[in-house]
């Protein structure tokens, strides 16, 4: 408990020690050629809608006619810019801000902003509108246009990327789907469909969509929206309102690709598989998405993400609510350093460099394959038909399948759920993919994932979402994970979860059954 009141203060500390830094802005491009030596200073902008946001600017050093690439940063939700290459957050550890860095150090134009309500930028948190955060990046680069000497441009204007995690991300595919000249986008764990992430399958995730409220709106005091607010209220009734998706609909990827708007930049998607806010999965169809406008994409599958403060915890070394580590290893049997491949994909794609960095359509770490088709559910099987009792945890285990080799498994089950209480109520219930040890007897949860089930909820949610109920199958939260011989693939249903404490409700009795299509086992080499 004591680390995680050390990482809030000290962040309360750099957050003070921005406030003494006076604003410079540069004079408007004369469209110079000469030497540029590398520096950094704050300056603002000032939106169509009279939002002033606030940046940094990382100017490289640059000889007297060459030019350089633009990479825009950001930040996650409730922190701030790099407003200094060392004394700030992202300066000297985020990885995300350790990039961009390096990427200015190495002869990128780096802008790192806060987002509107954020940091030292005007304006509500409206949670990535399309309108409001996602003009926000298009107005960056039309005063870099203005004001940057020495940029290098195409067709469409500025070469520009964008790199960023969590909230950071969720804007770079509304921005790639607005402007062409974002050429080049690294999103980090975030989202493809906020609303099924913060509410799958129709039950809100009450422990984060909480941590968010604190963080976003006392944290950065009062700075939501009055729509947000609404939408936040209006979920702490445990289930998802027409009024909440009305509001956060267009401001998701999914919304852009199913109306036939999809980001128009290239990608290299990193997402974490024990992330239990923004799921691996939301990574494959954001992947999905763009592979098929035939944009060039890379997934790679990193074990962190977001962990669930006081649930989870992270490795050693590693921030307590997020990371990403450092490395992967990918089905080409290479292993791949994150920073270096995040800035050799930058090279390729806005300095036309070819560099020695060939790196599969799909990186999932210690895992064999290499295509998104490869996570694919395949394999049927049938759900035996189980008895929950009204006992303390009342937690059950469903065999599905026991290996006879070592195997690995990868990608999203579908699973299509049936249950009957004996007094006709509609329970929640927590489905988890797990492997009963062989060896040991006991249960691992695989990536600490689990999934909501409510059948009115999910009824709910269909009609709200979809405009029509469908059957009672659900996707469960992709995993990653081994089985050696002799270990029993199944699930494992509770009724309670630490993620979704707000949830009580009476011991239940009732039969469960179904039918499951899980990814398919791929054999492990021996060692």
């Amino acid at each position: 408990m004591r680390r995680y009141f050390l990482w809030i203060w000290f962040s309360l500390f750099l957050a003070l020690q921005g406030c003494v830094h006076a604003t410079i802005q540069p004079k408007a491009n004369q469209k110079q050629t000469t030497e540029l030596k590398q520096r950094y200073y704050q300056a603002k902008t000032t939106t169509p809608d009279g939002t002033v946001i606030a940046f940094t600017v990382y100017q490289p050093q640059l000889k007297a006619g060459q030019d350089a690439p633009l990479i825009i940063h950001t930040h996650g939700f409730g922190l701030s810019r790099m407003k200094r290459p060392e004394m700030s957050l992202y300066g000297f550890l985020l990885p995300t801000g350790q990039i961009a860095k390096k990427a200015w150090k190495e002869g990128y134009w780096v802008i790192s902003y806060d987002q509107r309500g954020h940091g030292n930028s005007q304006g509500k948190i409206r949670l990535t509108d399309p309108k409001k955060e996602a003009q926000d990046v298009i107005s960056i680069m039309n005063w870099a246009e203005n004001n940057l000497p020495q940029l290098a441009k195409n067709q469409n204007g500025v070469r520009a990327g964008m790199i960023g995690e969590s909230y950071a991300g969720g804007v770079q595919y509304l921005a790639s789907a607005l402007d062409p000249r974002l050429q080049a986008i690294v999103p980090i764990t975030t989202w493809y469909d906020i609303v099924n992430s913060l509410a799958p399958n129709g039950t809100p995730k009450s422990n984060w969509i909480s941590f968010l409220n604190l963080i976003g709106d006392w944290w950065n005091w009062n700075k939501f929206d009055p729509d947000l607010k609404q939408a936040y209220l209006d979920t702490q009734q445990g289930q998802l309102k027409a009024s909440t998706y009305d509001f956060l609909k267009t401001h998701q990827a999914s919304w852009f690709c199913s109306h036939n708007q999809v980001p128009q930049a290239d990608a290299l998607i990193i997402q974490g598989f024990r992330d239990v806010l923004f799921p691996f999965n939301e990574g494959v169809k954001a992947a999905q998405c763009m592979q098929q406008a035939h944009h060039e994409v890379h997934l790679i599958g990193v074990q962190g993400g977001h962990l669930q403060p006081f649930a989870q915890s992270s490795p050693s070394g590693n921030t307590p609510f997020w990371y990403i580590g450092k490395s992967v290893s990918c089905g080409n049997k290479q292993k791949y350093d994150l920073q270096k491949t995040v800035l050799d994909w930058f090279n390729q794609k806005l300095k036309d460099q070819n560099t020695n960095t060939t790196l599969p359509e799909l990186c999932v770490d210690d895992s064999p394959i290499q295509h998104l088709a490869d996570l694919a559910a395949t394999e049927q099987y049938t759900l035996t038909k189980t008895w929950i009792e009204p006992t303390t945890t009342q937690a059950v285990f469903i065999p599905i399948h026991t290996a006879t080799e070592s195997s690995q498994l990868t990608g999203s089950p579908q699973l299509k759920l049936n249950v009957q209480t004996t007094d006709q109520s509609t329970p929640t219930l927590f489905i988890s993919v797990a492997i009963k040890s062989k060896a040991s007897g006991k249960y691992d949860i695989l990536n600490e994932q689990t999934a909501p089930f409510n059948s009115s909820k999910k009824q709910a949610y269909d009609q709200i979402v979809l405009g029509t109920t469908t059957e009672q199958e659900i996707e469960l939260p992709s995993v990653n994970g081994q089985l050696n011989q002799g270990d029993t693939l199944g699930l494992l249903i509770n009724t309670e979860s630490i993620y979704y404490q707000s949830i009580q409700q009476p011991k239940i009795e009732a039969w469960i059954s179904g039918k499951i299509i899980m990814p398919k086992l791929w054999k492990l080499e021996s060692p």
